[in-house]
């Protein structure tokens, strides 16, 4: 029986590491399976059973993939010299000492929560390793992995680990013991009963149960400013993912709606609370508006830039300022939306969104011109009139003016002649007339009177 299993075996079904965890899986083996397919090999003709090369390039490939990977989203295994001086660098998440940590990168929120969804990327190490033994690179097309805490989708000691980080953009190692990673018998081959150093990125915290939690607390406790700066965060950042990500917009609006409803109730007791509840009304209420532009209601937006006029000076938000003016544009209210933009403007003269607006405005004015004119002409049946040029020139002279043009507008480089003084009236307005035809070419006039000079100037191309 020894012999059956010198080669690795397939498995007909795949394994949850969930059940190999709780050691409930169970495993049916076909004792036969090796006289069938050795039966089977016996058959097959020389053509259909070539040799097989067993070079060992595409593994080569893997493994070079796999290390620059690691290398480009910083899960390269740090230096040390043993996993004994690595861990007395770290500090302990239990008291056991099975699950040690050692921050590289500290995150900008609160403490992961215990049911959180996390975004994140790992790769796995055994001591003295180069390459990981395990790595999410490899899983979900190599982008960062999404899971839930709490539902024993991961490792124990990667949970314990990750709820004791600040996040989200936090990178950090983690050391787990075998007790809290695959079990004290690991998972051979490819996992030994060892220590295993996992490199962690995290990307995004969701805290989708923060509501939920807010909700069951006391009254007095959710008064208290830190619960409610703390929930309120959580409402954000999960609207900003359904915002984003899921573009689900009617959801995101209630939670900025519910983080507006939170705040007012804060009991505040300084300034920099105060002011730390200010912030985030104006997020909460500014983003409300955002929302509502998505949704193509204008009056919203107009509804949460004016409510933002009892918390903060509006005039000196650019942001306020160009939303106020979005909401007016979509309601066809073209000379306040463009006195807002402007004042939008002013405060951020070199915001693109700004100028882009601006000049979608300035279109929509130029072509309405347009329309107008067009409207007038037809109701009174006439066409407009052509304006014809007349200049005593001869033929010559036209065509020397035409052929100067097409050969400076054949360069692509700036160029400015001097016309020669003494030009009779008629030639200097041929040369006006024809020049106008070429649109890299205009006349510059400077002087008054018997001074005046004229020159031809062909802008470069851009």
């Amino acid at each position: 029986m020894g012999d059956v299993f010198k080669d690795p075996v397939q498995l007909s079904k795949g394994i949850k590491l969930k059940d190999l965890l709780n050691g409930s899986a169970e495993f049916h083996l076909d004792m036969d399976f090796k006289k069938s397919n050795m039966s089977m090999m016996m058959n097959c003709d020389d053509d259909l059973c070539p040799d097989i090369d067993d070079s060992d390039s595409d593994s080569e490939d893997v493994y070079k993939n796999i290390e620059e990977a690691t290398e480009k989203n910083m899960l390269s295994c740090p230096e040390y010299h043993t996993f004994s001086d690595l861990s007395s660098k770290m500090i302990d998440c239990v008291p056991s000492g099975d699950v040690k940590m050692l921050i590289l990168e500290e995150g900008n929120g609160p403490l992961v929560p215990v049911d959180a969804m996390v975004t994140l990327h790992y790769a796995a190490y055994f001591e003295k390793a180069t390459l990981p033994f395990d790595t999410t690179l490899t899983m979900n097309s190599g982008s960062p992995l999404t899971i839930r805490l709490g539902k024993g989708r991961i490792l124990p000691g990667l949970e314990i680990g990750i709820t004791s980080i600040r996040g989200p953009k936090a990178r950090f190692l983690l050391m787990l013991q075998p007790k809290v990673a695959w079990g004290p018998y690991g998972v051979p081959p490819r996992i030994r009963p060892e220590p295993a150093l996992f490199v962690i990125v995290l990307y995004d915290v969701d805290d989708i149960q923060g509501t939920i939690r807010y909700n069951d607390l006391p009254s007095e406790e959710q008064k208290k400013f830190e619960v409610a700066v703390k929930t309120v965060k959580s409402l954000h950042n999960h609207a900003k993912i359904l915002f984003s990500k899921k573009q689900k917009y009617l959801k995101a609006i209630k939670n900025y709606q519910q983080s507006i409803s939170i705040l007012n109730t804060a009991q505040t007791k300084n300034k920099d609370e105060e002011n730390e509840v200010k912030r985030l009304k104006v997020n909460s209420y500014t983003n409300l508006a955002v929302c509502y532009y998505k949704l193509n209601k204008p009056k919203y937006i107009i509804n949460m830039c004016e409510a933002l006029e009892y918390v903060i000076d509006t005039e000196k938000n650019c942001k306020v300022m160009f939303y106020y003016a979005r909401g007016h544009e979509m309601l066809g209210k073209h000379e306040e939306a463009l006195q807002y933009y402007k004042k939008a403007l002013k405060l951020e003269p070199k915001n693109t969104d700004i100028a882009e607006a601006l000049a979608n405005l300035d279109k929509y004015y130029k072509k309405s011109a347009d329309q107008e004119r067009d409207l007038w002409q037809n109701a009174f049946q006439c066409t407009p009139q052509k304006k014809t040029v007349v200049y005593d020139v001869d033929d010559d002279f036209k065509n020397g003016v035409v052929d100067m043009c097409q050969s400076l507008t054949a360069s692509d480089e700036y160029a400015k002649f001097d016309l020669p003084p003494g030009l009779t009236k008629d030639e200097v307005e041929c040369i006006k007339d024809l020049s106008s035809k070429f649109d890299s070419i205009v006349i510059l006039e400077e002087g008054e009177g018997r001074k005046k000079r004229f020159s031809i100037v062909k802008k470069a191309n851009t």
